[in-house]
C-alpha cells in the first residue's frame, strides 16, 4: 500500500480475512455434523453477509464505503472485544449504535 488510503485499512482486511477462514472451518465443522457453538453461530452469520457483501463479483463499491461495510458486518455479527482488533482502532471506526 502506498499510503494513500485509511488507517484502518490493513487491519480491518486481515481481520476479516482471518474470520472469514475460520467461517469455512465452520463450514466444514458444521457439514460433517458437529454441534454449532454460539461462536461457530456468529462466524456462520458473518461468512454469509461477508460473502456477499464484500466478496461477491457483482459488488463494485469505492474502498471508504468498502471499509465502513467492513466494520458494519464486524458490528453485527461480534462483539469488538471478539474480533482481536485493538482498542484504539475500535474506538475510531467501531460503528456507534444508535
Amino acid at each position: 500500500m502506498n499510503g494513500k488510503t485509511r488507517s484502518d485499512h490493513r487491519t480491518i482486511m486481515n481481520t476479516m480475512i482471518q474470520l472469514y477462514a475460520s467461517y469455512k472451518e465452520t463450514l466444514e465443522k458444521q457439514s460433517m455434523g458437529f454441534n454449532m457453538s454460539n461462536w461457530d453461530q456468529k462466524l456462520l452469520k458473518y461468512g454469509v453477509r461477508f460473502e456477499k457483501e464484500m466478496m461477491d463479483l457483482s459488488v463494485n463499491i469505492p474502498l471508504e464505503k468498502a471499509l465502513d461495510l467492513g466494520w458494519e458486518i464486524l458490528a453485527d455479527c461480534f462483539t469488538p472485544e471478539e474480533t482481536g482488533i485493538p482498542t484504539k482502532m475500535i474506538n475510531e471506526y467501531w460503528p456507534k449504535k444508535w
